[in-house]
C-alpha cells in the first residue's frame, strides 16, 4: 500500500508540473501576442486563433491542475454536485481545446494549400472573415455539447442529490462513466475528423510542392523548401499529437474502473500534448522563446535573491 501511495504522488507531481508549466507557457503566448496587438493596432489571423488556442488550453491545465489537486487531498468527499459542475467544465474545455487545434489546422492548411477546388478558392478569399466566426461557434458547440451532456448524464443525480443521500452505487457509478465516455466520444469525434482531414490535405499539398521544386532543380537549400520542410515537420508533429490527444480522451474515464494510478497516468497523458505542441510553439517562435527565456531569468533572479 505504501509502494502504491508513492507511486500515485509521483504521478501527481509529473501531472502538476506538466499543468503548471502549461499554463505559464501559454499564457506567454498570450501576453506576447496581446503586446503585438497593442502595438501594431491588430492582430493577424494566425495569431488570433493561437491566443485562443492558448486561452482554451491554459484554462483546461488549471481546472486539470485543481481538480486533481482537490481528488488528491480527498476535498471532493460529499461534495458530488461539485465533482459534477467542474467535470461537465472539463469537458467543455477538452472540447474547446478540440475545435480550436481543428480551425488552427484548417486556416494552414487553405492557406499554404495550392488546391485549384473551387470550395478552396473560396476559402482563400473569405478565411480573415471566416475565422472569428468559426471561433465564436467553436465555442458555442462545446458550451452546448457540454451542458447537454450535462443535463441527461448527470440531471438524475444532481435531482435527487440531498444532504441525507451523498452516496451513488458503484454499479450506478460504472453505468455513469461507460455513458459518459461514449458521449465524450460523439462530442470528440466531429473536430478531430475534420483536423485529420485537414491536416492530411495540408502534409500531401506540402509533400507535392516539395517533389515539384526538387525536380525543377531549385534544390534543398532553397528558404523556399526549408519553410515547406518546417511546415511538414511542424504540422506532422502536431497530428501525432493530437492522435495522442483523442486517443486518451477516450479512455479517461475507462481508467476510473481500475484504480487511482491509471487514471493519474491516464491524465498525465491527455495533458502531455497540448503542454508539448504550446512548447514546441515556444521554441519555434522567436519571439515567444525570448518571452520565456526573460520571464525564466527573472524568476531565477527572484529565486537567488
Amino acid at each position: 500500500m505504501d509502494a502504491e501511495l508513492a507511486l500515485v504522488y509521483i504521478l501527481a507531481s509529473v501531472l502538476y508540473t506538466e499543468c503548471i508549466a502549461g499554463v505559464i507557457i501559454n499564457l506567454i503566448i498570450v501576453a506576447v501576442n496581446l503586446i503585438k496587438w497593442k502595438t501594431m493596432k491588430s492582430l493577424p489571423i494566425g495569431d488570433k486563433i493561437l491566443s485562443s488556442l492558448a486561452t482554451s488550453r491554459s484554462l483546461f491545465l488549471f481546472i486539470i491542475f485543481l481538480s486533481f489537486l482537490y481528488h488528491l487531498l480527498n476535498l471532493w468527499n460529499n461534495n458530488i454536485l461539485a465533482v459534477y459542475i467542474v467535470g461537465i467544465i472539463t469537458i467543455i474545455l477538452n472540447s474547446t481545446n478540440l475545435w480550436f487545434s481543428t480551425v488552427l489546422c484548417v486556416f494552414y492548411c487553405v492557406k499554404i494549400t495550392s488546391y485549384n477546388w473551387k470550395f478552396f478558392i473560396f476559402l482563400k478569399t473569405k478565411i480573415s472573415t471566416l475565422v472569428p466566426w468559426s471561433l465564436l461557434a467553436s465555442l458555442m458547440i462545446s458550451v452546448a455539447c457540454g451542458l447537454l451532456f450535462g443535463w441527461f448524464i448527470y440531471n438524475e443525480e444532481i435531482q435527487n442529490l440531498t444532504m441525507k443521500n451523498m452516496t451513488v452505487s458503484r454499479t450506478k457509478k460504472n453505468k455513469n462513466i461507460d455513458t459518459m465516455s461514449l458521449g465524450l466520444l460523439l462530442i470528440s469525434c466531429p473536430p478531430f475528423l475534420i483536423f485529420l482531414v485537414a491536416d492530411c490535405l495540408l502534409l500531401h499539398s506540402l509533400w507535392m510542392h516539395t517533389r515539384r521544386m526538387r525536380s525543377s532543380g531549385s534544390g534543398f537549400r532553397s528558404p523556399n523548401l526549408e519553410t515547406h520542410f518546417s511546415a511538414v515537420k511542424s504540422m506532422s508533429f502536431f497530428l501525432v499529437l493530437q492522435i495522442l490527444y483523442f486517443s486518451m480522451t477516450m479512455y479517461i474515464f475507462d481508467s476510473v474502473h481500475n484504480s487511482t494510478i491509471a487514471l493519474f497516468i491516464s491524465i498525465t497523458v491527455t495533458c502531455s500534448p497540448p503542454f508539448l505542441h504550446s512548447l514546441y510553439m515556444i521554441a519555434s517562435n522567436s519571439e515567444f522563446k525570448k518571452s520565456f527565456i526573460s520571464l525564466f531569468y527573472i524568476i531565477s533572479c527572484c529565486a537567488k535573491g
